[in-house]
């Protein structure tokens, strides 16, 4: 049969079949990331650049006996370093003493792995861009785009055996990196040794805190219309009637700040580091602060639509 004589949706369905191979493959691709970054063994230099700032990091990870352990550790500007012990993470160099946190609690630790999993997200859509290579290794591509003007995209280059992420750059709306976080070294396989991964500052992961839980009732806050995708993940009273927000599409996230002012004070300001954007104004004995890692129009929104939740709820 010529393809003049199938049926019009059929001969529909068979010019889409490409586009929707290329899509599983991607969504394949990225569903590697997670069982890569939790489960190999590897240790490398990272470099991350933004807003004209150049910082390097030495990275070690290791896996021993199903126990996933990880050491960050700052190689340019004030020294820090961050430790992971299976569920529980320690900041040194942060200012303030050795604290651990327990992972769940904390969050993604990767930033890589919230990226991965954002193909199934309504803002965002998965595929598959090309071929390179990273610090020596063959990579494929999978751009992680974002549907609307919402939300920036991401560019993900895998590691060809492993899916592990070799480089992730952050997207801005016309497809320009305006962050890069890439290795420029890396050893795959390799296990590193107890003295790599232990807190150079001798101190054992013994002080526990526990980040304070989500708080919904009595916040007097919220953005009735958040941009699609975004919802509310966390709310939080603050004192004298205030709020902080968390609003998150999965991936992307803003927080609202809302506290009482000086019945004086009114304006507004715009400020921007890289890729992150915040936006605060005074007015009528509040101040807003709205910011995230997310373009200067979301954050505008969010600090220009934050109304007191109505007496009856």
């Amino acid at each position: 049969m010529s393809p003049r004589r199938l049926p019009g949706a059929l001969l529909a369905l068979l010019l889409l079949l490409p586009g929707l191979a290329l899509a599983d493959d991607a969504a394949a691709w990225l569903a590697r990331v997670g069982p890569a970054l939790r489960g190999l063994d590897y240790e490398g230099t990272l470099v991350v650049v933004a807003d004209g700032r150049v910082e390097t990091l030495r990275v070690f990870h290791a896996v021993q006996h199903g126990r996933e352990r990880e050491r960050l550790v700052a190689l340019s500007g004030p020294p820090r370093e961050v430790i992971r012990d299976g569920s529980r993470v320690m900041c040194i160099g942060t200012g303030e003493q050795p604290v651990a946190y327990d992972l769940d609690q904390a969050g993604r630790w990767s930033a890589a792995l919230a990226v991965s999993e954002a193909a199934g997200l309504s803002g965002y859509r998965a595929r598959l861009a090309g071929e390179g290579r990273v610090a020596g290794h063959a990579a494929r591509q999978v751009e992680v785009q974002a549907a609307d003007h919402w939300r920036y995209g991401y560019r993900l280059w895998l590691e060809r055996d492993s899916a592990l992420p070799l480089r992730v750059d952050l997207l801005d709306g016309r497809g320009r990196a305006i962050e890069q976080v890439a290795f420029t070294e890396l050893a795959l396989g390799r296990s590193p040794s107890e003295a790599d991964l232990a807190p150079s500052a001798g101190v054992p992961l013994q002080r526990y805190a526990s980040l304070p839980p989500v708080e919904s009732d009595g916040v007097a806050w919220q953005v009735p219309a958040p941009p699609p995708g975004f919802r509310l993940r966390a709310a939080q009273p603050l004192p004298g009637g205030g709020a902080h927000l968390l609003y998150s599409d999965g991936l992307a996230s803003v927080s609202v700040y809302v506290e009482p002012s000086a019945e004086s004070l009114s304006g507004g300001l715009r400020q921007q580091r890289g890729a992150v954007h915040a936006r605060s104004f005074w007015s009528d004995g509040w101040q807003v602060l709205a910011i995230g890692k997310v373009p200067a129009a979301t954050v505008e929104h969010f600090a220009r639509t934050v109304r007191p939740v109505p007496a009856d709820g």
